[in-house]
């Protein structure tokens, strides 16, 4: 097994290597970093609410994960209630104390556990959708249409039919041909449709989504919504990417928004209500690897934890979005102005636990030894872009003085979960908790060879199914006369 013996752990010739590749460049300044640093420091389990109970094994909500691993079977998602709560009321809070008519609508694509999303519609959560899927999900769950906002760059007839039909809050256009579609949806069910557009700004995503400010595509859907007899143009989308951890990039993009907003009552006379200012509000505890954690994991070293202290808190970003609508607006707090966060990732994130069961142990004499896990990038594929913590949950009262690389359970050479994860000695048997596993864990799940995990929800020492496990038979439900 992997130890830190004296020439694993000079990092002088590392150090030299990111020198020559990237000398006066921020990577240098973070490898530097490294150097300074102990190879198997790693983020605590405090961070996530988490503790160790008498047998050293992880508790969540008063309840052992080993013992629900047993119980439930591995691979495993597990729900923390009170966090997921706690994580709504904060998001919404940093906002909503600054201005009272800041809204959440929670991002569905995130996460679309019905019992999961049931709990925050029930604390006042609304429902952000991308699909007819999600619409109707929404829908079904009992989401008041007031509180369904509908985005998505591609909106099928039938999709903007239901919306439309049931009066839903809000529907952002994504291009210049869904202005019309959208008009035919509303004129057939001889309603006026409450609609905004996704604008593009100089910063954040663009690509497929949306309308650009600068070429005057915004302007020109705009002026297309003028005219149209059944849609009511009063709201503006924006979302710029995800886990951005600069305020100053919001700030850029509202700014350009809110500039566009002023040309828009100038020439067109369009008065914006609602400022959907989407997503892609950071979680401190989980980063995007770098070309410094690349080139550390290719060479067996653990990647480098994010530092927490980087992430602003959200009253950071709330109080600096809102003092710019202030500077626009002299008569902001009394407009009736609504502002619309669509957070998934800031919320669902850090309230849910991946847990996995090693099945095999590999020595292989040279490298990092091999654990083969149950649960692989076919449930996790978040694991292959950004950084999670894990913990071995059935030890947390051992030191984490080995190297191991983490595999999961697929006959595929990429199904690596980690290619250098410091934790205590493990044998076959002992269990792995992944964190922050509540952020595009399941809806990028699939059942590549293995069903799909069930779903349990903890709190207070109690816990409950959520989600079934899928079954064999699941997998191929769908399949006619599959069997002679």
């Amino acid at each position: 097994m992997r130890r830190p013996d004296a020439s694993f752990m000079k990092m002088g010739n590392l150090f030299s290597l990111f020198k020559s590749v990237a000398e006066r460049s921020e990577v240098f300044l973070r490898a530097r970093r490294y150097k300074k640093r102990t190879l198997f420091e790693r983020l605590s389990p405090d961070i996530w609410d988490i503790g160790s109970n008498h047998n050293g094994h992880m508790s969540i909500g008063g309840c052992d994960v080993t013992e629900l691993a047993q119980h439930y079977g591995t691979p495993l998602h597990i729900v923390n209630l009170n966090r997921l709560k706690q994580n709504y009321h904060v998001f919404r809070n940093s906002f909503a104390e600054l201005y009272d008519r800041s809204n959440v609508y929670l991002s569905y694509k995130t996460n679309p556990v019905p019992g999961l999303l049931k709990v925050l519609h029930q604390e006042g959560a609304g429902a952000e959708v991308i699909s007819h899927f999600e619409l109707w999900l929404a829908l079904k769950l009992g989401v008041a249409p007031g509180s369904v906002i509908f985005n998505g760059p591609y909106k099928t007839e039938e999709a903007l039919d239901l919306a439309v039909q049931n009066g839903i809050k809000l529907i952002n256009l994504d291009s210049l041909d869904e202005v019309s579609r959208c008009e035919t949806a509303a004129a057939n069910a001889g309603k006026k449709q409450n609609v905004g557009v996704r604008l593009v700004t100089s910063v954040g995503w663009a690509s497929q989504f949306g309308l650009k400010i600068a070429t005057g595509q915004a302007f020109e859907g705009f002026q297309r919504l003028k005219q149209a007899k059944n849609l009511s143009a009063c709201g503006i989308h924006l979302h710029l990417g995800t886990g951005i951890k600069n305020v100053d990039t919001y700030l850029r993009a509202i700014r350009e928004v809110l500039e566009f907003c002023r040309l828009l009552q100038q020439k067109l006379d369009i008065h914006i209500t609602y400022f959907d200012l989407g997503g892609g509000f950071p979680v401190a505890s989980v980063k995007k690897f770098d070309m410094v954690d690349e080139k550390l994991q290719s060479m067996g070293i653990p990647p480098m934890q994010p530092e927490l202290s980087s992430t602003p808190s959200y009253r950071s970003y709330a109080t600096k979005i809102m003092g710019l609508f202030r500077d626009f607006y002299s008569d902001f707090d009394t407009s009736g102005k609504e502002l619309i966060f669509e957070p998934g990732r800031a919320i669902l994130s850090s309230a849910q636990t991946f847990v996995v069961k090693v099945g095999t142990v590999k020595s292989t004499g040279t490298k990092n030894d091999i654990l083969i896990v149950d649960g692989g990038r076919n449930i996790a594929i978040p694991l292959s872009w950004e950084y999670h913590e894990v913990f071995a949950a059935n030890k947390m009262h051992k030191d984490r003085s080995v190297i191991y690389s983490v595999y999961g359970p697929l006959c595929h050479p990429s199904d690596i979960l980690f290619r250098a994860a410091p934790l205590p000695e493990l044998r076959t048997g002992d269990i792995l908790a992944i964190m922050d596993a509540g952020a595009y864990f399941i809806p990028n799940s699939r059942n590549f060879s293995f069903p799909r995990p069930p779903v349990v929800m903890v709190s207070e020492g109690k816990h409950w199914l959520i989600r079934h496990k899928e079954q064999f038979d699941d997998i191929v439900r769908l399949d006619k006369e599959w069997l002679s």
